[in-house]
């Protein structure tokens, strides 16, 4: 048997078979942005990030959700980036740690990232463990995608809620051999009602929500 992976509210890898097959669907119109800041504390390659970036870029314009990431640590020198400090409603921010940290999760190797995720399926917060992640992209060679992929699926816990975990696709909650075989293809997206949603989230946290800070942001967290 396969070794169990988790992501997000948990992703996890598990040896169950999937059903269906995952092909690309039609990239959508772009029309909405968001907005990533990145805290590098796990010191990831700078082209390996922005490689996994792109990709989880690409899995976002297949909805018609644009993402622009921004790269606040290590911070770029002589630049300053007064955007990083902002979290809103289409401004999110992604910790990419070098383990989990937080009790839930720490004891918990199979877990490959986490979403902090309030009562009203809203969040604003991200975490990428990348002692796991990178176990896991060097057993089954996935290189840079399959952080792309966990970055993916923890922003969209963020914009869809705890509770989005799908039977396939980019935000299954158990990654297994198939999933780890779409993954290296690159054709894990969101499935074709998630992608609506998302759409609608993102429209309705555009006209709807205000700016926040980390004082007034509290949650449950949604384990990778």
């Amino acid at each position: 048997m396969g070794r169990k992976f988790k992501i997000c509210s948990a992703l996890t890898l598990l040896t169950v078979a999937s059903s269906g097959s995952a092909h690309a669907p039609p990239p959508a119109p772009t029309r909405q942005v968001v907005t990533i800041s990145v805290y590098d504390y796990a010191l990831v390659p700078a082209e390996f990030l922005a490689a996994a970036e792109g990709e989880a870029r690409r899995i976002f314009r297949q909805v018609g959700v644009e993402t622009v990431w921004i790269n606040c640590l290590p911070k770029p020198a002589n630049i300053e980036l007064p955007t990083c400090y902002l979290v809103d409603a289409t401004h999110l921010m992604m910790k990419i740690l070098p383990r989990a940290i937080n009790a839930h999760v720490r004891d918990r190797n199979e877990v490959l990232g986490d979403a902090l995720v309030d009562e009203n399926a809203v969040g604003f917060y991200a975490y990428v463990f990348y002692d796991s992640v990178q176990r896991v992209a060097e057993e089954h060679r996935l290189g840079h995608i399959l952080l792309g992929d966990v970055l993916a699926h923890e922003i969209g816990h963020l914009l869809l809620g705890s509770r989005s975990h799908t039977v396939s696709g980019i935000m299954s909650a158990h990654w297994n051999g198939d999933e780890l075989r779409r993954i290296s293809e690159g054709t894990m997206f969101f499935t074709p009602s998630q992608s609506r949603m998302l759409r609608d989230r993102v429209d309705s946290r555009q006209t709807d929500s205000p700016t926040v800070t980390r004082a007034t942001v509290s949650g449950s967290a949604a384990p990778l």
